[in-house]
């Protein structure tokens, strides 16, 4: 089935996707999917907000706060058609890691710096998005951004266990924290627990026999009833108690006091490389099943407007769920249409419906929080990396420790870091083989040596093929590994022929470098021939002079035209 392309947009539609689908909506046939679409999310996304505000360390309305103008906003600026925007537990915990290292350094309100934080990712989303940045997303590689995931629920999952346990848990890391609790063990609230492992019990259950049923919103309100009826808070089972009803305190929050802007901006830029990897990978995956395509640099901006709208409803940090936009398509969601009811019934919630949760205990929302992040800790995709590509296995396992052992945000660091350092020992050490001649259907074809063993080699003649750009990180890997393939032949080769097909282009470097092997080779009387080189890689070659110093009649269109020219030649 082809893949549904936009057609050309003007400016004011490129930046408002919502004058694209809102204007021919199809009020009969799609309001009834969205709506229900809308309601199943909302289902989800009330409990999941309140527990979620608790990972960022801010009262249980902040997470209703967050959502209605986070969902307003991408269904105005997102391109996606599914997927929907709100609070997150990846998100919240690295905003509580920002913020708490801000608070502790400044004494500034916890909240408020926790909506500043809101509102400078917003900004940063949306001035990369205009700068046209999508391809930040592609910052952290996808194993260490894996490793970093599955670290990531570990913590927050640790996270919740004191409210299940009933205490108080204190550590610098998540190790020390779980141990913290393992220390605590007389001290175990038994009523608390047997809430908090009933409600985790149930929500597994449900998910895995009754998948349509909200589970979430089921255990909420079971919980709520057997708390007000067998006096939970009296047992000493801590509740939520009192919720402010009303809508969110719209307005830019007063600055936090001795907070330095650059703190905010480099914990935003933290949030963004955590947020845009994770809202992009959910949009495009939605987008590929109903075959259309989103704009990368646009999700920027309606996930920056998001952040924006959750900053100033006095909310914290959001990003694109997996889970809910899961659901909402499950339920048969249309257009972003799903995300403005949602927002409706969440405002809705604040205004008529938050006195109902005062009897709430707070180690269902604990539950709530580990059963979102359970599938996360996914070591299933470690183990895929051990068989394909041990490498990554490694990239991951750092970063999911870094995380562990040191905290989130060093977690992030040490997984840009590593992102970095795999990039730079990929383009400095790329791939490459000494080819051979086999016959496929009457003609000598030249194939890896490597993948296909019984291939013939032409003695005296070396035909080796580099598998990536000829650039000055691997220029010198380059020149060492033609001559190290041409003494370890038997007989040591005579000819160099190397195949350029991979080689799309070239820097000065390697045009020097090339020049430099071409010399050292002819003084050691070996000859060297280019092979299927085209694109940016001749036309460097040629302005370098590299292609004069070779001669015209050593550049051949085919592997196996060069290498009858050597025969002819030489042999």
């Amino acid at each position: 089935m082809a893949v549904e392309r936009p057609p050309e947009k003007s400016l004011l539609s490129r930046y408002l996707p919502i004058l694209d689908w809102l204007p021919g909506y199809k009020w009969g046939d799609d309001l009834r999917w969205d709506l229900i679409a809308g309601l199943t999310v909302w289902a989800l996304l009330v409990p999941e907000a309140m527990a979620y505000a608790g990972i960022a360390g801010v009262p249980p309305e902040a997470g209703l706060y967050t959502a209605p103008l986070a969902l307003l906003g991408y269904a105005i600026f997102g391109t996606s058609r599914q997927l929907f925007v709100g609070p997150s537990s990846t998100v919240a915990i690295v905003s509580a890691s920002v913020v708490g290292g801000i608070v502790a350094a400044s004494g500034a309100d916890f909240w408020t710096v926790t909506s500043w934080l809101a509102i400078v990712t917003g900004i940063v989303l949306v001035v990369l998005g205009l700068a046209r940045m999508g391809w930040v997303s592609n910052f952290m590689a996808r194993p260490v951004l894996d490793g970093f995931i599955i670290g990531l629920a570990i913590t927050i999952a640790v996270g919740q266990l004191d409210k299940m346990f009933g205490i108080e848990s204190e550590g610098a890391n998540t190790i020390r924290e779980f141990g913290s609790i393992l220390r605590q063990f007389p001290d175990w609230d038994v009523p608390t627990m047997i809430v908090g492992f009933a409600s985790l019990a149930v929500l597994f259950l449900m998910h895995k026999y009754t998948p349509r049923i909200p589970a979430a919103l089921t255990v909420v309100i079971g919980s709520i009833l057997l708390s007000a009826i067998f006096g939970f808070e009296d047992l000493g089972i801590h509740i939520v108690g009192e919720i402010p009803a009303g809508l969110p305190p719209l307005g830019i929050p007063t600055w936090p006091e001795g907070v330095p802007l650059g703190d905010l901006v480099l914990g935003a830029l933290a949030v963004t490389i955590v947020a845009y990897a994770e809202s992009l990978a959910a949009a495009k995956t939605y987008a590929r099943k109903h075959n259309y395509v989103v704009d990368p640099n646009q999700e920027l901006i309606g996930l920056g407007v998001a952040n924006l709208g959750a900053g100033i409803s006095k909310g914290f940090v959001v990003d694109g769920s997996l889970s809910k936009t899961a659901a909402g398509d499950g339920a048969g969601q249309k257009t972003q249409m799903a995300g403005l009811a949602a927002a409706i019934l969440t405002i809705v919630t604040l205004l008529f419906l938050t006195g109902l949760f005062f009897n709430l205990p707070e180690a269902t929302l604990g539950a709530i929080v580990v059963h979102a992040v359970w599938n996360l800790i996914d070591f299933d995709k470690l183990k895929r990396m051990w068989h394909v590509r041990k490498e990554d296995f490694w990239a991951a396992s750092f970063a999911l420790v870094g995380v562990l052992v040191f905290g989130v945000l060093e977690g992030i660091l040490i997984g840009i870091v590593l992102s970095l350092l795999i990039l730079i020992y990929r383009a400095s050490f790329p791939s490459s083989t000494e080819l051979g001649h086999v016959d496929v259907d009457g003609r000598n074809t030249y194939v890896s040596l490597t993948e296909f063993p019984q291939a013939a080699e032409t003695p005296g003649v070396v035909v080796y093929r580099f598998n990536a750009d000829l650039i000055f990180s691997n220029a010198d890997y380059f020149g060492e590994s033609v001559v190290r393939m041409l003494y370890e032949s038997d007989p040591p080769g005579r000819v160099a022929v190397i195949d350029c097909e991979m080689m799309a282009d070239m820097d000065m470097t390697g045009a020097a470098r090339l020049s430099e092997l071409v010399s050292e080779l002819r003084e050691r009387d070996v000859d060297v021939r280019l092979a299927r080189l085209h694109g940016p890689a001749q036309k460097v070659a040629d302005r370098f002079g590299v292609l004069d110093e070779i001669g015209e009649d050593h550049i051949h269109l085919t592997v196996a035209g060069a290498v009858r020219a050597a025969q002819a030649e030489f042999f």
